[in-house]
C-alpha cells in the first residue's frame, strides 16, 4: 500500500486545560485515527516538526505517541517515522492480537499524575519514613472507645442487617446538623446526605453541577484528589493562588469579569496542603461574590474541627450558595469512608439521585457506630488530636532548623496535618524525592498539588503518617539527600 502523507489537521490544544498537552495530542490523533481521518499508513509529522507546530515540547509528542504505539493504533520504525496501522473500512481497528479490543474504548481521563492517589492509600514500606499519606496519627487513638461503640450497634440486627436510607442513617445526620449549628452553620437534619467518604462528594457535586468542557475556579495549589475528579469529568480548571490568608478572593473577583465558572472549589480551614485558614474577611468577601454572580462554592472542609480560630464555615455564612463536604476520615480513622454533604435543598434530590447511582447507601452499620461515638468520646478525642498536631509541628520545625539549608522556605500556618515547603531555586522536588528515597525517607512532590503547572519546587510532608519519635529522623535523612542533590 502507498504511503499517505500528513493531511495537515493539528490535533486541538487547550492550554487552560486539567488535562496535559500529551494527553490532549494522544486523543486528538486516536479520535482522527479511529474515525478513519487519519487513514491507514498515514506517515505522521517527525515528533521534532509536530512540536514546533503545536508550540510544545518534543517531549510531550514523544509521549503522546508513545501512547498511540502502547495502543496498537500507530507503528514507529528506524528510517520510516511513525504511520497509522492497517484499519478496517469502517475505521476501526483490526480485530487482531496486535489489536485487542480494549484498544476502542473511549478515553478515559486518569489526571496527570494518576499514581499519586494510589500513593496515597498505600501501606507503609518497611524501613522507609514516609511522610505521604494524610492520615490521623496512631495517638491519641480513638480505637479503645470505637471498639465499644461498633460492640454495642452490633447487637441490634436491624443495624446489621438492614441497607439503611439512601440519605444515611437519620440520628447520625441529625448529630451532624447539631455539630454544624454549634459551629456557626445553621443546618436540620433533612440537609444532610452520608457520603460513602468526602471524595464521593467531591465526584458526586462535580458530575451533578457541571458538565464536560466546564470551568471551574480551584485553588492553587490544591487537593490532587479533586484535581484528579475534575479531570475525569472534563472540566477545565482556572487556577486562583493563595496567600497566608487563604484564597486570593480579587483574583476570582478579576475572573468573574470576563468568565463564567460553574462552581468555585475552596478549601478555607487549614487548607491541604499549605495549612492555611481563610481570614474571616475573606471568607465574608468570597460568599459575597458568589451571591453577586450567581456562582456556587464548593466548600470542602475535612480538617475545620481541628482549627482553633472560630471561623465559621462559608455554608453559615451563605447558606443558599455554598455546597459543604466533609467527613470523619480526619478525625477519627480513614477506613471508616463515611463523610456527609449539606446544600441547599433545591439541589438536593439532584445530589440524592447521583449519590444512588454510585452506591444504594453508605454502610448503616458505620454509621450507627460514628453516631454512638459522637455521643461519647469523640469531643474528648479532637481535642487531644488538636494538641498532638501542634506537638508535632514544633518537633518538626526544630528538625529542619537543625538538618536543612536556611534557603527552604515552610509554611507559616501549623496545626494541621501538613508542612508545605518551597525548595531554593537549584533544587527541585522530584529529584530531591529520588534522592530521598535512597535515604529511607519520602513525601509527596508538589506538582501533584497544581491544575495546569507548578509545584516543581514544593513537597509535602504529611506529620501525621509517621510515629512522632520518627519525624525528626525523616527531615534529617531528607537533610542528608539535600546535601547530595546539592554536591
Amino acid at each position: 500500500m502507498s504511503k499517505i502523507g500528513w493531511p495537515g489537521a493539528l490535533p486541538p490544544i487547550d492550554r487552560n486545560s486539567i488535562v496535559p498537552i500529551y494527553r490532549q495530542i494522544y486523543e486528538g490523533l486516536r479520535e482522527s485515527i479511529l474515525a478513519g481521518t487519519l487513514p491507514e499508513s498515514t506517515r505522521l509529522p517527525p515528533e521534532r516538526t509536530l512540536a514546533v507546530r503545536l508550540g510544545v515540547n518534543r517531549s510531550t509528542v514523544v509521549r503522546a505517541y508513545r501512547e498511540l504505539v502502547a495502543d496498537g493504533l500507530i507503528e514507529q520504525r528506524v528510517g520510516s517515522g511513525s504511520r497509522v496501522v492497517p484499519t478496517l473500512r469502517t475505521g476501526q481497528p483490526e480485530r487482531s492480537a496486535a489489536v485487542p479490543w480494549w484498544v476502542t474504548l473511549p478515553p478515559w481521563r486518569v489526571g496527570e499524575f494518576p499514581m499519586v492517589l494510589g500513593e496515597l492509600a498505600a501501606k507503609q514500606e518497611p524501613g522507609r519514613i514516609s511522610f505521604v499519606q494524610g492520615v490521623a496519627p496512631d495517638e491519641p487513638s480513638p480505637l479503645p472507645e470505637l471498639a465499644k461503640c461498633f460492640s454495642r450497634v452490633a447487637a441490634d440486627p436491624r443495624i446489621v442487617l438492614s441497607y439503611g436510607d439512601s440519605e444515611g442513617y437519620e440520628p447520625l445526620r441529625a448529630a451532624i446538623a447539631h455539630r454544624m449549628t454549634d459551629r456557626g452553620a445553621r443546618t436540620q437534619a433533612k440537609d444532610v446526605i452520608v457520603l460513602t467518604g468526602s471524595t464521593q462528594g467531591i465526584m458526586i457535586v462535580a458530575q451533578s453541577l457541571a458538565e464536560p468542557g466546564d470551568e471551574i475556579i480551584v485553588e492553587t495549589p490544591s487537593y490532587p484528589g479533586a484535581l484528579q475528579i475534575f479531570q475525569i469529568c472534563g472540566l477545565r480548571a482556572i487556577p486562583v493562588p493563595l496567600d497566608d490568608d487563604g484564597m486570593r478572593v480579587d483574583h476570582v473577583e478579576a475572573i468573574l469579569r470576563t468568565r463564567r465558572p460553574r462552581f468555585i472549589y475552596t478549601m478555607p480551614s487549614i487548607h491541604n496542603p499549605t495549612n492555611v485558614t481563610m481570614n474571616a474577611d475573606r471568607r465574608e468577601r468570597l460568599v459575597t461574590v458568589a451571591r453577586r454572580s450567581g456562582i456556587p462554592i464548593i466548600e470542602d472542609d475535612p480538617y475545620g474541627e481541628l482549627a482553633k480560630n472560630g471561623n465559621p464555615p462559608l455554608v453559615g455564612l451563605a447558606p443558599d450558595y455554598v455546597v459543604y463536604l466533609s467527613t470523619f476520615s480526619k478525625t477519627i480513622a480513614p477506613s471508616l469512608r463515611v463523610g456527609w454533604l449539606s446544600a441547599p435543598r433545591t439541589i438536593l434530590e439532584r445530589l440524592l439521585l447521583r449519590k444512588q447511582a454510585h452506591d444504594m447507601a453508605t454502610s448503616l452499620y458505620v454509621q450507627a457506630a460514628i453516631r454512638d461515638y459522637l455521643q461519647s468520646g469523640y469531643d474528648a478525642h479532637v481535642a487531644q488530636l488538636r494538641e498532638e498536631l501542634f506537638a508535632r509541628r514544633a518537633i518538626a520545625d526544630e528538625a529542619i532548623a537543625e538538618h536543612w539549608p536556611a534557603t527552604f522556605r515552610t509554611s507559616k500556618a501549623s496545626g494541621g496535618f501538613y508542612l508545605w515547603v518551597t525548595t531554593p531555586r537549584e533544587i527541585r522536588a522530584r529529584p530531591l524525592l529520588d534522592a530521598s528515597e535512597r535515604q529511607g525517607a519520602s513525601f509527596l512532590f508538589g506538582e501533584a498539588f497544581y491544575a495546569n503547572s507548578g509545584g516543581d519546587h514544593n513537597l509535602r510532608l504529611a506529620l501525621t503518617a509517621v510515629p512522632r519519635n520518627e519525624i525528626a529522623e525523616g527531615i534529617h535523612r531528607i537533610g542528608v539527600a539535600i546535601a547530595r542533590v546539592r554536591s
